[in-house]
């Protein structure tokens, strides 16, 4: 069964109506530690690309301030989908630019 642990977690955490203690936040990482895509299917840093893990890192960062958390979500990820992040940014890309011309489009209609 599939867990993404690292959503779980930090959904978990933003649910809460007060902020959970250092010690809570230990025991919801190490209720869903050994669960994920990653897990499951035995995919660690050493499997996958570096440079699409270190992007993951850096995109899953913006989610949380615990590095660790931010690299087993990447991780699951990158289980699913090996250019994960790769996709992502060209994604993210291709939005800006239809926003822009959405934008001008507007501007040249007014």
């Amino acid at each position: 069964m599939y867990i993404d642990t690292g959503h779980i977690i930090l959904n978990q955490i933003k649910t809460e109506k007060k902020p959970q203690s250092k010690e809570q936040m230990i025991e919801t990482y190490l209720k869903f530690k050994d669960h994920g895509r990653a897990n499951e299917k035995g995919i660690t840093e050493k499997d996958v690309d570096p440079k699409e893990l270190a992007r993951g890192i850096e995109v899953e960062m913006e989610h949380t301030t615990d590095k660790e958390t931010a690299k087993r979500i990447s991780l699951d990820h990158l289980a699913e989908l090996k250019d994960y992040y790769t996709r992502l940014d060209k994604m993210e890309e291709e939005g800006k630019k239809a926003g822009a011309e959405l934008k001008k489009d507007e501007t040249k209609n007014t």
